[in-house]
């Protein structure tokens, strides 16, 4: 797409403008968006240290979300320009779940490094493993991982006397923390930097990297790891710098590319792309969004991420929002969007907004680009059909600085995508901290009926990015699991039957799966819990939908609790009743 007169943009943007000026309350404010520079400074010497900080699980609608603390703080807390890669669960062994967090503890740049923490209990306690190599400002890792279960990790640095460029980092072993550096070296015009990567079979890495601050991105595959390393070549793409692109292998061998066009091409659109020899080589890009001026100017900033489900098919969940040429508008309502080639005749469809997710215009310094609901972080469960999106939105709380706080918010489909959760909230109101760079594991394990989701999350004490001139906060890494259904409602029967009834559960003990069967006479809201001894909800399976006459049937998994009596309750308009049954392990 070529660019557009700038007077014709001013004109359409005001004409667009008019329609959301009541709901930002004030006069509407372009924002210039940045190139990523860092801009940081901690003059005031200010040191912050590891926080055993923990909060209790956070309940939403449907789904609890237990955070885990690491035990690792920051003061440098713009761990992405974009949406992070920060953390990968081997789907060969589950328990082992792996991080990293870019980290300084105190004044300057000399101490920033990019923190190794490992987890082999499904990320219920994370050790601090040691630091993934680089010396110089090392920094904005991404993680992935080799077959052998250990992690492979691209991030910049100086080391060896380089300028600083991206460099692989791959572990001997699950945890061991012994990392060996590979230099791909640099590319024709310069060093790249920002690296996002994916482990391919053969000990194979297909990595993506752009320039700070130009329009040059480029893609490359490690070929082998052995110290100085073989690698295809730097490809150029033209796509925007900054992160703002994504890697992902499917399960037949196919690794894609999600991106956002460049400045100079196709600015604000996102493409789709895919390679059949490990991103040697790419087939032709397909556009999957297009910013135009001359409709409603919506565009993606930066936001933009990918997954393959376990059928093959592509997931690429980006942020759209009004955009110009030269600004962004984070006082106006924006949107998460998924598109996939086979849901919805490939149309991307909105999955978040300020239809479902409450809007406050963001407020501050807003130099680090969000949006009101921004940076979709995607994945899968290894098995079965589940899609999990975690991404940031704004809350009603502002710092005394203006900088408004953000929480964690998540959403999720159990068919492929395509049908979708109503988002939920992840991250609790109190203690007050700004959550904001959550990242997902690109595949999360099932156990059962159940897939344990694994997150990782930047919480801070205070609002705003310090790097982008926000106050100096303790910004802690933080891992969130929670624990996803993947079973529907199944229809046994489409029969009306002749009254509302709950039925027995089967089997009966069980361990660690149940079927609930269910009558419904007519069409009515339908809430079904389950509570343990003490009366306390620990599942809700059912969240107030609507559903049609016939027999029902949902499966209850309980591999997350222990032996004992629970209660099942069902609430079907006027109709209510609740049943007992017994979990033995």
């Amino acid at each position: 797409m070529s660019k557009k007169l700038l007077s014709t943009l001013v004109i359409l943007f005001l004409v667009a403008s008019s329609a959301v000026q009541a709901r930002d309350n004030g006069p509407l404010k372009t924002h210039k968006v940045t190139d990523g520079s860092e801009m940081y400074d901690n003059t005031s010497g200010y040191v912050v240290t590891p926080s055993n900080l923990r909060v209790p699980p956070y309940k939403s609608a449907s789904l609890t979300f237990v955070q885990s603390p690491t035990p690792t703080a920051t003061v440098y807390d713009l761990q992405s320009n974009a949406v992070p890669q920060e953390i990968w669960q081997d789907p060969l062994t589950p328990t082992n779940v792996h991080a990293v967090y870019m980290y300084s503890t105190e004044a300057g740049f000399a101490t920033r490094a990019s923190a190794y923490l490992f987890s082999n209990d499904y990320g219920a306690t994370w050790t601090f493993v040691g630091d993934v190599p680089g010396v110089g400002r090392s920094g904005f890792p991404a993680i992935n991982g080799l077959v052998n279960g250990a992690a492979v990790v691209i991030n910049h640095n100086t080391s060896n006397g380089t300028t600083a460029r991206g460099k692989l980092n791959w572990d001997q072993g699950a945890g061991f923390g012994v990392f060996t550096e590979v230099d791909p070296g640099a590319t024709a015009n310069g060093d790249a930097i920002w690296g996002r990567l994916v482990g391919l079979p053969n000990n194979n890495v297909a990595f993506v990297a752009s320039i700070s601050g130009a329009v040059f991105s480029y893609t490359n595959k490690a070929t082998n790891l052995t110290p100085p390393g073989a690698f295809t070549g730097w490809n150029e793409f033209p796509g925007d710098q900054a992160e703002a692109y994504s890697i992902a292998l499917a399960p037949n061998g196919t690794v894609g590319h999600a991106y956002t066009g460049s400045d100079n091409v196709d600015p604000n659109d996102v493409f789709y792309r895919t390679s059949a020899d490990g991103g040697a080589t790419w087939g032709a890009a397909q556009k999957i969004w297009d910013w135009d001026p001359a409709t409603d100017s919506l565009g993606c900033l930066r936001g933009v991420s990918l997954v393959y489900g376990n059928n093959n098919e592509p997931y690429v969940a980006f942020n759209t929002s009004l955009l110009t040429e030269t600004g962004f508008f984070p006082g106006l309502p924006s949107q998460i969007r998924v598109w996939s080639p086979g849901v919805n005749g490939g149309v991307a469809r909105i999955v978040a907004s300020d239809a479902n997710v409450p809007f406050f215009p963001n407020e501050g310094l807003v130099n680090d680009a969000f949006l009101p609901v921004c940076r979709p972080a995607i994945g899968r469960s290894n098995t079965g059909n589940g899609i999990f999106i975690a991404f940031t939105a704004t809350t009603a709380q502002s710092s005394s600085d203006s900088n408004r706080y953000y929480a964690g918010w998540f959403t999720h489909s159990i068919d492929n995508g395509a049908s979708w959760q109503v988002p939920e909230r992840m991250t609790p109101a109190t203690p007050l901290r700004d959550y904001r760079f959550v990242s997902i594991s690109p595949t999360s394990n099932v156990s059962g009926t159940i897939c344990k989701v694994q997150m990782l999350i930047q919480s801070d004490s205070l609002a705003g990015t310090h790097v982008n001139g926000a106050a100096i906060g303790n910004g802690l890494a933080v891992g969130i699991t929670t624990d996803v259904l993947l079973t529907g409602i199944n229809n046994i029967s489409s029969v009306v039957p002749g009254d509302f009834n709950l039925q027995q559960n089967f089997p009966n003990p069980f361990n660690p799966t149940t079927a609930i069967r269910f009558d419904m006479k007519k069409t009515a809201n339908v809430t079904l819990k389950v509570y343990n001894a003490q009366g306390q909800e620990v599942a809700t399976l059912i969240n107030n939908e609507v559903v049609s006459p016939g027999t029902k049937e949902v499966t209850f998994g309980a591999s997350n609790l222990g032996s004992g009596i629970y209660f099942y309750t069902l609430s079907a308009g006027d109709f209510r009743e609740t049943k007992k049954m017994m979990l033995i392990k």
